[in-house]
């Protein structure tokens, strides 16, 4: 085993992208638990789809009963703490782990949101798409975005 001297550098690193790194250190501790909590339950989403029934995993994600008062200052900071875990995860993250992520979140911070699957044919093609709904309006969704999809039955 070769023991390298001082004088030789090690070799380079894999490049960092320095704009991510320096956005999650301005994050307030507010900010950066919520994206780390959405991370992680992304992640935990998106495996129990890969592994479970859904109605089980439905129900493990299920908003929790009897939630404290609602917070409605958090949801702004929610949509983007799930957005942001889903664009920087270690793979795409597709709507459906997004939107239970979502609700959850939501669902711990005392805000009502359903979720919703909607289907549409498009040049012949079958799609879907999942979001959350709070008081019938889509959140974190662009404007008219779910006007699009044919919402299946209330899950």
């Amino acid at each position: 085993m070769a023991v390298m001297s001082s004088s030789e550098s090690s070799p380079p690193a894999p490049p960092v992208r320095e704009g991510v790194l320096r956005r999650l250190r301005r994050l307030t501790s507010v900010e950066a638990w919520a994206f780390a909590r959405a991370w992680v339950l992304l992640l935990a989403a998106d495996l129990g789809l890969r592994l479970l029934p859904f109605p089980r995993l439905e129900r493990w994600l299920a908003p929790p009963a009897g939630a404290a008062a609602a917070e409605e200052t958090a949801m702004p900071r929610l949509v983007w703490a799930t957005a942001a875990a889903a664009r920087h995860h270690l793979y795409p993250m597709r709507c459906l782990p997004q939107a239970l992520c979502l609700r959850w979140l939501l669902g711990r911070h005392g805000i009502a949101a359903e979720l919703r699957i909607g289907v549409e044919r498009r040049r012949g093609e079958m799609r879907a798409h999942a979001w959350v709904e709070r008081d019938g309006r889509p959140v974190g969704e662009r404007p008219g975005a779910a006007d699009r999809w044919a919402p299946l039955r209330p899950v």
